[in-house]
């Protein structure tokens, strides 16, 4: 497809953002891991032995969603769990040595796919696509903060009287 008839900057992105999956979806396939299995490693080797809810919360996932990806991953011998020695009633989450092996290879993977992406681009230009992708994120941040605020300004269908809606009261 031409990007000329690209008429929206969101489909573009959207494009990009599908292709990208695919490309990753392949290479995390070679390394027998799912696209939502990464960024619980990448966490793990940065803030190792986080709780379940701790972890969602950062992830902004629910804590039912990380729950199953998590004993997938135990099942798959790249996390364990264990209860907290202060307070028995959580468990923390630990990468597991197959665990680690998979994060060199990850990011190997994640590097070659990098640089893929952005080769013919110079530094100057990684450093403003990187700028300005943030910035539509920021943007998009805020859109959805005024969007939360109009939405709670209206009124729910649920809490009006129905008849009030049509101008009838009852007799």
């Amino acid at each position: 497809m031409n990007n000329e008839n690209c008429e929206h900057i969101g489909f573009l992105i959207s494009r990009a953002s599908l292709a990208h999956r695919n490309i990753i979806d392949r290479q995390l396939s070679t390394l027998d891991i799912h696209r939502g299995q990464p960024p619980v490693l990448f966490l793990l080797q940065k803030y190792e032995g986080m709780s379940n809810s701790e972890m969602a919360e950062f992830l902004n996932v629910t804590p039912a969603t990380l729950t199953n990806k998590i004993k997938r991953m135990e099942k798959a011998g790249l996390v364990i769990r264990q209860r907290d020695p202060g307070d028995k009633r959580f468990s923390r989450i630990y990468m597991t040595e197959k665990g680690r092996g998979i994060m060199k290879q990850l990011k190997a993977s994640i590097k070659e796919i990098e640089n893929n992406l952005l080769k013919g681009f110079s530094e100057a230009e990684t450093r403003d696509l990187w700028g300005l992708v943030q910035r539509i994120l920021d943007n998009i941040d805020e859109y959805n903060s005024k969007m939360e605020l109009v939405n709670q300004n209206e009124p729910s269908c649920c809490n009006n009287d129905p008849l009030e809606k049509v101008g009838e009261q009852p007799s």
